[in-house]
């Protein structure tokens, strides 16, 4: 992935090709991430 610091988002530590972003449906906001690659399908848990 280029490195180019224009996304605020963390990069994906599983594919390296997408950001990890705030994923929510009834929950906190930040309790999801998901990467926004579609191929990749990672999700995190913020615990």
């Amino acid at each position: 992935m280029e490195n180019n610091n224009k996304c605020i988002f963390p990069p994906c530590p599983k594919c390296d090709k997408g950001y990890l972003l705030p994923f929510s449906f009834k929950e906190d906001v930040f309790e999801k991430w998901k990467c926004s690659n579609p191929e990749c399908g990672y999700v995190m848990h913020k615990k």
